[in-house]
Protein backbone atom coordinates (compact mmCIF):
# COMPACT_ATOMS: atom_id res chain seq x y z
CA UNK A 1 0.00 0.00 0.00
CA UNK A 2 1.06 3.56 -0.75
CA UNK A 3 2.69 5.48 2.13
CA UNK A 4 1.22 9.42 2.97
CA UNK A 5 3.51 10.92 0.84
CA UNK A 6 3.28 8.63 -2.25
CA UNK A 7 0.77 9.52 -5.51
CA UNK A 8 -1.29 6.57 -7.33
CA UNK A 9 -0.54 6.27 -10.98
CA UNK A 10 -3.72 7.49 -13.38
CA UNK A 11 -4.14 4.64 -15.82
CA UNK A 12 -6.99 5.25 -18.81
CA UNK A 13 -9.40 2.60 -19.12
CA UNK A 14 -10.32 1.83 -22.45
CA UNK A 15 -13.87 0.38 -21.79
CA UNK A 16 -15.54 2.65 -23.75
CA UNK A 17 -13.39 4.56 -26.24
CA UNK A 18 -13.17 2.21 -29.19
CA UNK A 19 -16.79 1.50 -29.17
CA UNK A 20 -19.62 -0.27 -26.80
CA UNK A 21 -19.98 -4.40 -26.50
CA UNK A 22 -23.28 -4.71 -25.51
CA UNK A 23 -22.98 -8.61 -25.81
CA UNK A 24 -23.95 -9.34 -29.03
CA UNK A 25 -22.40 -6.35 -30.90
CA UNK A 26 -20.06 -3.48 -30.90
CA UNK A 27 -22.07 0.01 -30.98
CA UNK A 28 -21.23 3.39 -32.24
CA UNK A 29 -17.46 2.21 -33.42
CA UNK A 30 -15.31 4.68 -34.70
CA UNK A 31 -11.83 3.81 -35.29
CA UNK A 32 -11.33 7.50 -36.05
CA UNK A 33 -12.52 8.74 -32.79
CA UNK A 34 -10.43 5.54 -31.14
CA UNK A 35 -7.10 6.45 -32.77
CA UNK A 36 -7.81 9.99 -31.72
CA UNK A 37 -8.27 10.02 -28.02
CA UNK A 38 -4.97 6.98 -27.29
CA UNK A 39 -3.28 9.79 -29.27
CA UNK A 40 -4.78 12.49 -27.27
CA UNK A 41 -4.61 10.76 -23.94
CA UNK A 42 -0.36 10.36 -24.98
CA UNK A 43 -0.46 14.13 -25.29
CA UNK A 44 -1.62 14.83 -22.35
CA UNK A 45 0.99 12.45 -20.20
CA UNK A 46 -0.79 8.87 -19.65
CA UNK A 47 1.47 6.31 -20.25
CA UNK A 48 -0.49 3.49 -18.88
CA UNK A 49 -3.62 2.01 -20.63
CA UNK A 50 -6.11 -0.35 -18.93
CA UNK A 51 -8.34 -2.81 -21.51
CA UNK A 52 -9.72 -5.79 -21.75
CA UNK A 53 -10.62 -8.08 -24.80
CA UNK A 54 -14.44 -7.68 -24.29
CA UNK A 55 -13.78 -4.22 -24.38
CA UNK A 56 -15.16 -3.24 -27.94
CA UNK A 57 -14.84 -7.08 -28.22
CA UNK A 58 -11.38 -6.32 -29.37
CA UNK A 59 -11.58 -3.62 -30.41
CA UNK A 60 -9.73 -1.81 -28.04
CA UNK A 61 -6.88 -3.61 -27.72
CA UNK A 62 -6.16 -3.50 -31.95
CA UNK A 63 -6.64 0.28 -31.45
CA UNK A 64 -4.08 0.63 -28.23
CA UNK A 65 -1.91 -1.86 -30.95
CA UNK A 66 -2.25 0.88 -33.74
CA UNK A 67 -1.40 3.76 -31.90
CA UNK A 68 0.03 3.51 -28.53
CA UNK A 69 3.96 4.19 -28.49
CA UNK A 70 6.06 1.44 -27.32
CA UNK A 71 6.71 2.53 -24.34
CA UNK A 72 3.40 2.99 -23.30
CA UNK A 73 2.47 0.10 -20.43
CA UNK A 74 -0.50 -1.87 -21.16
CA UNK A 75 -2.93 -3.80 -18.72
CA UNK A 76 -5.05 -6.52 -19.82
CA UNK A 77 -8.09 -8.90 -18.98
CA UNK A 78 -8.26 -12.60 -19.07
CA UNK A 79 -11.31 -14.86 -18.49
CA UNK A 80 -13.30 -14.19 -21.22
CA UNK A 81 -13.56 -16.06 -24.49
CA UNK A 82 -14.41 -13.65 -26.97
CA UNK A 83 -13.33 -15.75 -29.83
CA UNK A 84 -16.85 -18.24 -29.79
CA UNK A 85 -20.59 -16.54 -31.18
CA UNK A 86 -21.25 -15.46 -27.61
CA UNK A 87 -18.83 -14.17 -25.17
CA UNK A 88 -18.03 -17.56 -22.35
CA UNK A 89 -16.43 -17.52 -19.41
CA UNK A 90 -13.47 -19.47 -18.91
CA UNK A 91 -11.06 -19.17 -15.97
CA UNK A 92 -9.04 -22.76 -16.60
CA UNK A 93 -5.51 -22.23 -16.93
CA UNK A 94 -5.47 -23.05 -20.66
CA UNK A 95 -8.36 -21.04 -21.57
CA UNK A 96 -6.78 -17.41 -19.24
CA UNK A 97 -3.24 -18.44 -21.22
CA UNK A 98 -5.03 -18.96 -24.62
CA UNK A 99 -6.99 -15.46 -23.94
CA UNK A 100 -3.30 -13.68 -23.17
CA UNK A 101 -2.30 -14.92 -26.49
CA UNK A 102 -5.07 -13.50 -28.26
CA UNK A 103 -4.73 -10.16 -26.29
CA UNK A 104 -1.10 -9.94 -27.04
CA UNK A 105 -1.34 -10.24 -30.91
CA UNK A 106 -4.39 -7.78 -30.95
CA UNK A 107 -2.32 -5.24 -29.08
CA UNK A 108 0.83 -6.15 -31.00
CA UNK A 109 3.09 -6.90 -27.88
CA UNK A 110 4.73 -9.92 -26.86
CA UNK A 111 3.99 -8.63 -22.69
CA UNK A 112 1.63 -6.68 -20.80
CA UNK A 113 2.78 -5.33 -18.26
CA UNK A 114 -0.22 -6.78 -15.97
CA UNK A 115 -2.79 -9.52 -17.08
CA UNK A 116 -6.41 -9.41 -14.22
CA UNK A 117 -8.67 -11.89 -14.32
CA UNK A 118 -11.70 -10.49 -15.61
CA UNK A 119 -14.22 -10.28 -12.85
CA UNK A 120 -14.69 -13.84 -11.60
CA UNK A 121 -17.79 -14.78 -10.32
CA UNK A 122 -17.54 -15.26 -6.23
CA UNK A 123 -18.35 -19.05 -6.49
CA UNK A 124 -16.14 -19.61 -9.02
CA UNK A 125 -13.17 -17.98 -7.20
CA UNK A 126 -11.62 -20.92 -5.54
CA UNK A 127 -11.20 -22.83 -8.53
CA UNK A 128 -8.66 -20.45 -10.25
CA UNK A 129 -5.30 -21.57 -10.53
CA UNK A 130 -3.79 -18.18 -9.83
CA UNK A 131 -0.28 -19.45 -8.83
CA UNK A 132 -0.53 -21.44 -12.21
CA UNK A 133 -1.13 -18.59 -14.14
CA UNK A 134 1.48 -16.71 -12.43
CA UNK A 135 3.99 -19.24 -13.34
CA UNK A 136 2.92 -19.18 -16.72
CA UNK A 137 3.04 -15.37 -17.45
CA UNK A 138 6.85 -15.59 -15.40
CA UNK A 139 7.58 -19.03 -17.34
CA UNK A 140 6.29 -17.09 -21.15
CA UNK A 141 7.71 -13.61 -20.18
CA UNK A 142 3.98 -12.64 -21.31
CA UNK A 143 3.12 -10.58 -18.13
CA UNK A 144 5.09 -8.61 -15.32
CA UNK A 145 2.43 -9.28 -12.77
CA UNK A 146 -1.10 -10.52 -12.51
CA UNK A 147 -3.31 -9.84 -10.71
CA UNK A 148 -7.66 -9.89 -10.49
CA UNK A 149 -10.09 -7.29 -11.27
CA UNK A 150 -13.08 -8.15 -8.08
CA UNK A 151 -17.02 -7.04 -8.36
CA UNK A 152 -17.71 -7.79 -4.85
CA UNK A 153 -14.61 -7.28 -2.99
CA UNK A 154 -16.00 -8.30 0.60
CA UNK A 155 -16.93 -11.65 -0.69
CA UNK A 156 -14.57 -12.37 -3.45
CA UNK A 157 -11.39 -10.78 -1.40
CA UNK A 158 -11.61 -13.67 1.43
CA UNK A 159 -11.42 -16.63 -0.96
CA UNK A 160 -8.73 -15.13 -2.90
CA UNK A 161 -6.06 -14.39 -0.48
CA UNK A 162 -3.74 -17.12 0.16
CA UNK A 163 -4.49 -17.92 -3.75
CA UNK A 164 -3.49 -14.53 -5.38
CA UNK A 165 0.48 -14.74 -4.72
CA UNK A 166 1.23 -11.75 -2.57
CA UNK A 167 2.17 -8.73 -4.44
CA UNK A 168 0.08 -8.96 -6.79
CA UNK A 169 -2.19 -6.24 -8.07
CA UNK A 170 -6.07 -6.45 -7.19
CA UNK A 171 -8.75 -3.79 -8.85
CA UNK A 172 -11.86 -2.90 -7.22
CA UNK A 173 -14.57 -0.47 -8.06
CA UNK A 174 -14.19 2.20 -6.15
CA UNK A 175 -18.84 1.98 -5.04
CA UNK A 176 -17.84 -1.53 -3.51
CA UNK A 177 -14.93 -0.70 -1.31
CA UNK A 178 -16.19 0.26 2.03
CA UNK A 179 -13.32 2.06 4.36
CA UNK A 180 -15.00 0.74 7.65
CA UNK A 181 -14.85 -2.91 6.80
CA UNK A 182 -11.73 -3.98 8.19
CA UNK A 183 -11.63 -7.44 6.65
CA UNK A 184 -10.78 -6.51 3.34
CA UNK A 185 -8.77 -3.67 4.43
CA UNK A 186 -6.70 -6.31 6.49
CA UNK A 187 -6.73 -8.46 3.05
CA UNK A 188 -5.41 -5.92 0.71
CA UNK A 189 -2.63 -5.06 2.46
CA UNK A 190 -0.83 -8.21 1.04
CA UNK A 191 -1.63 -6.83 -2.26
CA UNK A 192 -1.40 -4.01 -5.04
CA UNK A 193 -4.80 -1.92 -5.05
CA UNK A 194 -5.93 -0.33 -8.03
CA UNK A 195 -9.24 1.77 -8.04
CA UNK A 196 -12.04 1.72 -10.85
CA UNK A 197 -14.98 3.20 -11.70
CA UNK A 198 -14.74 6.40 -9.65
CA UNK A 199 -18.09 7.76 -10.92
CA UNK A 200 -20.05 4.63 -11.14
CA UNK A 201 -18.93 4.00 -14.76
CA UNK A 202 -20.16 7.37 -15.60
CA UNK A 203 -23.75 7.30 -14.92
CA UNK A 204 -22.32 9.68 -11.54
CA UNK A 205 -20.87 12.14 -14.16
CA UNK A 206 -23.18 12.42 -16.37
CA UNK A 207 -25.76 13.76 -13.58
CA UNK A 208 -22.83 16.55 -13.35
CA UNK A 209 -23.53 19.85 -15.21
CA UNK A 210 -20.73 19.77 -17.91
CA UNK A 211 -19.39 23.76 -16.18
CA UNK A 212 -19.30 21.55 -12.72
CA UNK A 213 -17.40 18.37 -14.06
CA UNK A 214 -14.06 19.37 -13.39
CA UNK A 215 -14.69 20.45 -10.15
CA UNK A 216 -16.64 16.65 -9.47
CA UNK A 217 -13.95 15.14 -10.57
CA UNK A 218 -10.94 16.77 -8.96
CA UNK A 219 -13.54 16.10 -5.28
CA UNK A 220 -13.95 12.34 -6.26
CA UNK A 221 -10.46 11.82 -7.08
CA UNK A 222 -9.08 13.00 -3.85
CA UNK A 223 -11.80 11.34 -1.65
CA UNK A 224 -10.39 8.09 -3.40
CA UNK A 225 -6.74 9.09 -2.85
CA UNK A 226 -7.26 10.00 0.98
CA UNK A 227 -9.04 7.05 2.01
CA UNK A 228 -7.80 4.19 0.40
CA UNK A 229 -4.10 5.29 -0.85
CA UNK A 230 -4.40 3.04 -3.70
CA UNK A 231 -1.12 2.53 -5.76
CA UNK A 232 -2.98 3.53 -9.14
CA UNK A 233 -6.82 4.51 -9.80
CA UNK A 234 -8.26 3.97 -13.21
CA UNK A 235 -10.21 6.84 -15.06
CA UNK A 236 -12.80 5.94 -17.92
CA UNK A 237 -13.74 8.34 -20.34
CA UNK A 238 -15.21 8.12 -23.58
CA UNK A 239 -14.40 10.53 -25.79
CA UNK A 240 -11.07 13.26 -26.01
CA UNK A 241 -13.71 15.89 -24.85
CA UNK A 242 -14.03 13.94 -21.49
CA UNK A 243 -10.83 13.42 -21.08
CA UNK A 244 -9.74 17.05 -21.03
CA UNK A 245 -11.92 17.01 -17.70
CA UNK A 246 -9.64 15.01 -16.07
CA UNK A 247 -6.56 17.74 -17.25
CA UNK A 248 -8.59 20.07 -14.76
CA UNK A 249 -8.43 17.99 -12.03
CA UNK A 250 -6.20 17.86 -9.26
CA UNK A 251 -2.36 18.24 -8.98
CA UNK A 252 -2.26 14.70 -8.03
CA UNK A 253 -4.45 13.39 -11.03
CA UNK A 254 -2.72 15.23 -13.25
CA UNK A 255 0.62 15.17 -12.25
CA UNK A 256 0.48 11.28 -11.25
CA UNK A 257 -0.46 9.82 -14.83
CA UNK A 258 3.66 10.34 -15.19
CA UNK A 259 4.17 8.40 -12.43
CA UNK A 260 4.61 4.59 -12.47
CA UNK A 261 2.34 2.23 -12.57
CA UNK A 262 2.28 -1.36 -11.13
CA UNK A 263 4.05 -3.24 -13.69
CA UNK A 264 6.36 -1.60 -15.02
CA UNK A 265 9.87 -2.58 -14.75
CA UNK A 266 11.06 0.27 -13.08
CA UNK A 267 8.79 -0.18 -9.92
CA UNK A 268 10.13 -0.30 -6.96
CA UNK A 269 8.70 -2.06 -4.27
Amino acid sequence: MNTMQDQPSVVIGTMRCSGSFNGLMVLGRDADEGREFVEGAIAQGFTTFDTSPVYARGRAEEDLGAHLPRDASVWTKVGIDTTTPLPTLDYSLEGMAKSLQGSLKRLGRDHVEVAFVHNPEPRRVSDIDFAGFARHCSRTGQADLVGVSVLLPDVSLPQIAGRLPAGSVVMCEADQLDPQDTNVTRLLADYRLVVRSLFSGGSRLRAVPPERRAEAIAARSSEIHEIYRPEAVVIGPRTKEQLDDYEAGPAWLTSAARHSAPGRSHVTR
